[in-house]
């Protein structure tokens, strides 16, 4: 239901008002990630492999679309596996 989305994904949900029936794209995602993100907004869990091969672009769309655990577990899944060196510092 939209309270669900409104709760999970708030910035998502002022784009999908109830009532409104015209489509709405969403640009600048993967559809596999939307598809992720709006499983865990439902409920489902995101395994650490899928948030681990697909950090930035979750990280980047959760963010977007208000979803600030599902952020701050794909931050902490990247955060793990990524080795800080002079090289990559600024990235």
């Amino acid at each position: 239901s939209h309270l669900i989305l409104d709760l999970n994904a708030p910035a998502l949900a002022d784009m999908c008002r109830p009532g409104n029936e015209a489509t709405v794209p969403i640009d600048g995602v993967d559809p596999e990630v939307f598809k992720m993100m709006l499983y865990f907004c439902y409920g489902g869990k995101v395994g650490k492999e899928e948030l681990a091969a697909n950090a930035k672009a979750i990280i980047e769309a959760a963010d977007r679309f208000g979803v600030v655990n599902l952020k701050l577990q794909a931050e902490a899944v990247l955060t793990e596996k990524t080795e800080i060196t002079v090289d990559n510092m600024l990235d």
